[in-house]
């Protein structure tokens, strides 16, 4: 498994990622990066967390816990 940084600017942000043999092409809302890939074993699987829910406020009559 690898890892990929791109920067605190990006936290929380969606990216997309075109993956060839040789390297991935991010795109960033600052425009692409091109990044080496540092193996040549074929990408098999994708693993992206899920958007975290945002937090609303409980509506009238109800009761918090």
């Amino acid at each position: 498994m690898a890892a990929l940084a791109l920067g605190r600017v990006h936290a929380g942000k969606t990216v997309t990622i075109h993956v060839t043999d040789s390297e991935l092409a991010i795109a960033c809302d600052d425009g692409t990066r091109i990044v080496r890939r540092t193996t040549d074993q074929p990408v098999r699987n994708l693993k992206a967390s899920r958007p975290r829910k945002t937090h609303t406020e409980p509506k009238e009559g109800t009761m918090l816990r």
